[in-house]
């Protein structure tokens, strides 16, 4: 009902001023959640790479042995 006490040029004020930081608000959230999960992947699949790495050439226990 509070719509009804707003002209229409008062409305389209309303809806652009609400279109120009609603949008950037969302794009800004959805590279925000990509990113995560791109640095969360890169991380999880990092720790693999050096877990084999590790298995493949493991490292000496102590500097005598080198």
């Amino acid at each position: 009902m509070a719509l009804a006490l707003l002209t229409a040029e008062q409305f389209t004020v309303l809806a652009v001023v609400g279109l120009l930081v609603g949008v950037p608000l969302f794009v800004v959230a959805v590279l925000g959640v990509v990113s995560g999960y791109i640095r969360y992947d890169a991380a999880r699949r990092f720790e693999d790479v050096e877990a084999q790495t590790n298995e493949e050439h493991p490292a000496p226990d102590s500097p005598s042995e080198r």
